[in-house]
């Protein structure tokens, strides 16, 4: 996979921040993450349903 500057750039800002954290920021910060994550991949599968079922709402 080949990342460009702009990613490069991102990750190595992020690990900058997060090598400054604490443990207790550290752990905080992961936990974030792995939130957006999960929200991120549902609402990922809530829209590849709708595209295929149009007509069904998810709640």
């Amino acid at each position: 996979m080949t990342q460009t500057k702009e990613s490069v750039q991102r990750i190595a800002e992020f690990n900058a921040l997060f090598m400054n954290l604490n443990e207790k920021g550290q752990e905080a910060a992961l936990t974030v993450l792995r939130s957006l994550d999960f929200a991120q991949s549902v609402m990922y599968l809530q829209k590849t349903e709708s595209q295929r079922n149009p007509t069904k709402q998810l709640v």
